[in-house]
């Protein structure tokens, strides 16, 4: 069954009557009415207390607007005068007005032109906005300050839409990639990703876009100029309705880093690799390092020596020889090529060949010593054998010089 509407009663002239009058005299908004003239002729409470006057009545409106301003008041009023139109009229306008104290302040008004039997009038609603300008002012300042901020930071900031294309960068992104604005109408994240990691950032991309969060990405970007950038950083989204507006992230160029960490693999995997035994200890002569070269050289595996003292392998006159040396190394100089003697984990004592470095921690100070020996007990061996026959045959040399000398001298006789 249909309801049937109520009747709704006409109300009197006098209950609308006192119906407006306790809208406008309640209103927070100010609200005046002026004459062709420019006298105010009404003024509610609001209005009163907004331009801080006991009663804004009689009062002429040139007092409500800066100095400056009234001029083209006076213009616009002449012209409704005349014409009986209003450009303003019905609009909503931000201007500025003046309190009685002399201090200006924004305001909000509509401006409504009326034609009454008595003449023409304008009434304005007028808000006073200084809060709300308050507002947008901290909110303008911080929208500056994470605009600054994030312009200047040195990492590389973007912002992608989920159809891959750029809503933000930041000036370290476009300096470390090369791009440039008119570049960015054209690219999508895709277009700046090197090849190789295209197909995993595709994966990545999607998942970020499902809401997935991510906390760490490694990933390389390809400059505008071909060369491939190592970044990583972590991504998340902005929502927005339940729906993803876009996604936003902070990279960091490792570029360095990951050449420099490829450069020490590379160093290690040659220190690793070498026949010289390769060993590092601190200055008191406890052993950090000990490379496979050394294992092979000194009998012992690293987690058999690591830890404990460099005289293990030797006498203690050759480690009392090692000290002076360390002394030197301490001192900032260098050792090369000294021989001494070693013991191997199975007591064979061998010849080596010492070279000796200062390792220095990031500040610059000595903290040890690292060493490359080389084994050379089979050239000793060699040379030792080799001095030996030098002396046999100079003997004989020397025996048969004596001889034919001695036969010289009994034929002579």
């Amino acid at each position: 069954m249909v309801p049937v509407p109520l009747a709704v009663p006409d109300l009197s002239e006098d209950d609308l009557k006192s119906i407006f009058e306790t809208v406008i005299s309640k209103s927070p908004d100010g609200i005046i009415t002026v004459n062709m003239d420019g006298v105010i002729v009404f003024s509610n409470p609001a209005a009163d207390r907004m331009y801080g006057y006991p009663s804004l009545k009689g009062k002429n409106v040139d007092d409500l607007v800066p100095e400056p301003m009234r001029e083209d008041l006076h213009i616009k009023m002449e012209e409704y005068r005349v014409a009986g139109r209003h450009e303003l009229s019905g609009r909503v306008l931000e201007t500025v007005s003046l309190r009685a104290d002399g201090t200006e302040f924004p305001v909000e008004m509509t401006i409504n032109p009326a034609e009454t039997p008595a003449g023409r009038y304008i009434t304005s609603i007028i808000r006073d906005i200084s809060s709300r300008k308050e507002m947008e002012e901290e909110l303008k300042s911080r929208e500056e300050q994470f605009r600054d901020l994030f312009e200047n930071a040195t990492d590389m900031i973007q912002a992608v839409n989920p159809e891959g294309r750029f809503v933000y960068v930041n000036r370290a992104w476009k300096e470390t990639l090369g791009y440039t604005d008119r570049d960015l109408e054209e690219l999508t994240l895709f277009d700046v990703i090197h090849p190789d990691k295209l197909d995993e950032c595709r994966e990545l991309f999607r998942r970020v876009m499902s809401g997935e969060k991510i906390p760490t990405v490694e990933t390389a970007f390809i400059t505008s100029d071909g060369e491939k950038i190592f970044v990583e950083g972590n991504v998340n989204v902005r929502m927005k309705n339940g729906e993803v507006e876009y996604s936003r992230s902070i990279f960091r160029d490792v570029t360095e880093r990951m050449k420099f960490q490829r450069e020490l693999e590379r160093l290690a995997a040659i220190v690793e690799s070498s026949g010289d035994a390769i060993v590092s200890y601190d200055l008191e002569g406890n052993i950090m390092d000990w490379n496979r070269g050394a294992e092979m050289v000194y009998g012992y595996s690293a987690d058999e020596v690591k830890g404990k003292n460099i005289s293990i392998l030797m006498s203690e006159e050759e480690f009392e020889k090692l000290r002076g040396l360390i002394s030197e190394v301490k001192s900032g100089g260098l050792v090369s090529n000294f021989e001494a003697k070693r013991r191997r984990k199975d007591g064979e004592e061998i010849w080596v060949s010492i070279s000796l470095s200062p390792i220095r921690d990031f500040n610059g100070e000595i903290i040890g010593v690292s060493t490359i020996a080389r084994d050379i007990t089979e050239m000793k061996r060699t040379r030792e054998a080799l001095e030996a026959s030098e002396e046999k045959y100079r003997k004989i040399v020397e025996k048969f010089i004596q001889n034919a000398l001695a036969l010289i001298s009994e034929i002579n006789r």
